[in-house]
């Protein structure tokens, strides 16, 4: 067993290598970018609706701005490890994965960080030509970046252990990837990326607020373009908390009940 005071170095390293696969690869980074503008075709039209009126508390710029986050958010925690885990569960290849001296997760971990590394600059540079275009201030984005940061990595960290909870699905399923448009549905729907949680009637808007796709997609956004702040704020990071440590302790006893049936396949 790898000393816990080695996983840092092995971490960077593993990092390192997804960077290098991920420029290797540019074709491929080009197309998830380019597939990931559909925030940006809402942000037009909720701006051409909102040109000569206030909707919901929201002015043009400010539907700019949060489908601009959107789209920011939505690419800096974009995760593919469903597919990943589907395919080493069914086709065995696991096995070689749980060889090695440190355990598969942080392989997938690190996979995505090397890779979100390689695209920030270029989303953060489409983000900041986006406000540039329609005139939004940046200084007080500016000014909520260490609170976003933080709603940033909870993000990732909630919609990362979604996903990689559904495919460890896989033990059990004979393909978890068909779950992988329901759980992409209910971001899209509830995270945000179509309408924000602020315009969803009061009733169901307290109801959304509460689940992970909320706490994943539209908070961290509110909380840049500065829609969030005291008691909202504190909640927002507190559901956020909680997610976190719900998501932990169920990727954990997934993976652990998974792997005795992986093991008692004989796999």
């Amino acid at each position: 067993m790898v000393a816990l005071a080695s996983l840092p170095g092995i971490s960077g390293r593993l990092i390192r290598t997804s960077v290098l696969v991920t420029v290797i690869y540019r074709a491929q980074l080009f197309v998830w970018l380019i597939s990931g503008v559909a925030p940006l075709f809402m942000m037009l039209i909720w701006w051409e609706l909102s040109r000569d009126r206030v909707i919901g508390g929201y002015a043009a710029s400010d539907f700019v701005a949060y489908f601009l986050g959107i789209y920011l958010v939505r690419q800096l925690t974009a995760v593919w490890v469903i597919f990943v885990l589907n395919d080493e569960i069914r086709q065995g290849t696991l096995s070689g994965r749980l060889l090695k001296p440190v355990a598969p997760f942080w392989f997938h971990v690190a996979d995505h960080v090397g890779q979100m590394l390689v695209r920030a600059p270029i989303v953060v540079t489409v983000f900041c030509i986006g406000a540039s275009l329609f005139a939004i201030d940046l200084m007080p984005i500016a000014k909520q970046l260490p609170f976003f940061l933080i709603a940033l990595v909870l993000a990732w960290i909630i919609i990362f252990h979604i996903y990689y909870c559904v495919g460890l699905l896989a033990f059990w399923m004979a393909n978890s990837i068909a779950l992988d448009t329901l759980v992409w549905s209910m971001y899209t729907v509830l995270g945000g990326t179509l309408i924000p949680v602020d315009l969803f009637p009061e009733a169901t808007r307290s109801i959304v607020t509460m689940l992970p796709f909320s706490a994943a997609l539209d908070f961290p956004v509110k909380v840049l373009i500065g829609k969030a702040s005291g008691l909202e704020l504190l909640h927002g990071f507190a559901v956020q908390l909680i997610w976190v440590l719900v998501l932990v302790a169920l990727r954990r006893g997934l993976w652990r009940h998974g792997l005795k049936r992986f093991s008692g396949a004989g796999i």
